[in-house]
Parts: C-alpha cells; sequence; structure tokens
C-alpha cells in the first residue's frame, strides 16, 4: 500500500469515527416509531415512516443525510402532510433502523433501493434529500425521470465514487473490524454528539438543549461501521449533465452559517441545476436548517412543489 492511500486509509476512518453514522443490524422485533414501515429488496431491509395519506398530488420521499435517519425530517413530514402530501421518510441502508451492508450482502446501489420503495408503493414523486441524501435524490431523478416530478434540495452534497483500490480496501474483511471497533468506541462517548450537534446547526444554544438521542440511539447498533466502509466501496457519482437536463421543478436551500457542506461541491450543484430552478438561503440553522425551522423551510418549498404534477 502507498504512503498516499495509507493517508487517506487513515483519514477515512478517523472521519468517519468523528462523524457517527446511523444503522440497523441486530434491532430485534421493536418496531422504533408508531409509524414504522419495513420494506424488504434482496437483501436489504428497508425501514420507512408514512406521513399523511394518498391524495392526486405526488407523494413525498425524503432522504436523510449522513450519520442522521428518519428522525431529521420528523418536522417537514408532519408540515407537509398538513398540506396534503403523502410523505415517506426513508432510513439510507447503512443508517437508522435500514439494512447493515456486510461481505455476506448482495450490493445494490442506495439509488437503487430507493427506487425499489418508490415502485413498490407506487405513483410519481417529488425526491427530496438533505446532504448526502439530496445527492441520492439527483442520482434517483436522472436514473428514473418519468417517474419525478421535482426535486426539494436541502444543502445537497453529492458522492464521489470510490476508485478500484479504495472499492476493494474498503471490502476488506480487516478495515470492516476497524471501521466497526472505531464506532463502537466513539458512540460509547457522551462527549462526543454535543459537539456535532452544534456544529450541525451552528447554534450553541440549541445544541445544549436538543435531544442527542435522536441521533446516538441508532449510532449504537453493531454493525454500523463495517457498513458504512462497506458504502463507501461501491458509492456513485453524480453525471450533472443529466442533472442539467432534468425538466422538473426544482428548488434548493441553503443556509449562511452551513459549517459542514462541501462549499465546493454545492456551488457545483447549484450552477449544475436545471434551468428555472429556485435556490433560497436561509440565515439560521446551519447545515440542519430543515429540522432546526421545519416551518420555514416548508414555506419556502411548498410554492414549488405546488408545481410538480
Amino acid at each position: 500500500m502507498t504512503k498516499k492511500l495509507t493517508c487517506l486509509v487513515l483519514a477515512l476512518i478517523l472521519a468517519v469515527s468523528c462523524f457517527s453514522m446511523v444503522s440497523f443490524a441486530a434491532v430485534g422485533e421493536k418496531i422504533p416509531f408508531e409509524n414504522s414501515e419495513f420494506f424488504t429488496v434482496g437483501d436489504y431491509s428497508v425501514h420507512y415512516r408514512i406521513y399523511g395519506e394518498r391524495s392526486a398530488r405526488p407523494g413525498v420521499m425524503l432522504l436523510h443525510g449522513f450519520g442522521l435517519s428518519t428522525a431529521s425530517f420528523e418536522g417537514l413530514a408532519e408540515e407537509y402532510a398538513d398540506n396534503g402530501y403523502f410523505v415517506v421518510t426513508v432510513d439510507i441502508p447503512n443508517f437508522g433502523y435500514s439494512s447493515r451492508e456486510t461481505s455476506e450482502t448482495e450490493l445494490q446501489s442506495r439509488e437503487d433501493v430507493v427506487y425499489a420503495l418508490m415502485t413498490e408503493l407506487g405513483g410519481r414523486w417529488i425526491v427530496g434529500g438533505h446532504s448526502m441524501g439530496g445527492g441520492i435524490a439527483i442520482n434517483v431523478a436522472t436514473d428514473h425521470p418519468q417517474d419525478i416530478a421535482g426535486l426539494v434540495l436541502f444543502a445537497p452534497q453529492t458522492s464521489v465514487q470510490a476508485s478500484s483500490v479504495m472499492s476493494r480496501l474498503m471490502k476488506n474483511r480487516l478495515v470492516l473490524r476497524i471501521f466497526n471497533s472505531l464506532f463502537k468506541v466513539g458512540t460509547s462517548l457522551p462527549f462526543v454528539f454535543t459537539p456535532m450537534v452544534e456544529m450541525s446547526f451552528s447554534d450553541r444554544e440549541y445544541a445544549k438543549k436538543y435531544d442527542v438521542s435522536r441521533i446516538s440511539t441508532p449510532l449504537k447498533i453493531d454493525g454500523t461501521g463495517a457498513g458504512i466502509a462497506m458504502m463507501t466501496s461501491h458509492t456513485r457519482g453524480t453525471d450533472f449533465e443529466k442533472f442539467s437536463a432534468l425538466n422538473v421543478p426544482v428548488v434548493i436551500i441553503t443556509s449562511e452559517n452551513d459549517r459542514v457542506a462541501n462549499a465546493d461541491n454545492l456551488s457545483a450543484i447549484l450552477a449544475a441545476a436545471p434551468g428555472g430552478s429556485e435556490h433560497f438561503t436561509v440565515k439560521e440553522g446551519g447545515h440542519m436548517m430543515m429540522e432546526y425551522n421545519s416551518s420555514e423551510s416548508a414555506v419556502l418549498t411548498l410554492p414549488v412543489m405546488a408545481k410538480c404534477a
């Protein structure tokens, strides 16, 4: 292994250990929430939650960011449901209460798993995503434009496709064990989460009052670290030309005080957004603006969603 590659692996392990993740492995028979449902596709068990009832409008499918779960969209999902939308929030594989990927998993892309759920539920969809989930939402839309009525993106971030060398490395059993051990140690430390929350919301007082169990509880499920390593091995990139060619309403929400999003990546997404896309910048809430103030996020996005047919 070259020195450069070794440094890259160590940096990735450190970043992942500091930026904990959510998972599913051995959750048992307990249903996480009253509105929880599970969908099976291949080797994956996908946890999702339903708000509202079907109507003539397209459904809304919301995809959370890195290290998060359906909990980050609770307020916004309720806002959309109150405005007559059928809303589904999804735990991306290796997060929340969806499956952990292992060396035994017959791997599918995150986009294919999400689309399988969309197909199972039927109809056309407005796909929304926060951060990592925004990148996944864009990919789902460019893969299946015929089923997409619109995009609602909150501080979206696209992923970089792993090289063949990195892909093989992230599937190595020793690396999987290292990642898993790091997550066990990281999630056992009570002081880890509050600084993460403060950085994510860009509000120290809000972080002090925030119920960190919303993040920490699912992070403690065994298999998370290994699942994230495995996910890294087959993460997809984004085709910006196909994104620009989409012919659906798109709204992008960003925050002035975002201390998490990669500014260059965000700029690239804004530059590639289809003609007629709307972009709003909020002052408060940082990277997690849609959870920090779900009402404002709804007010800014609902008029664009009304154009989605």
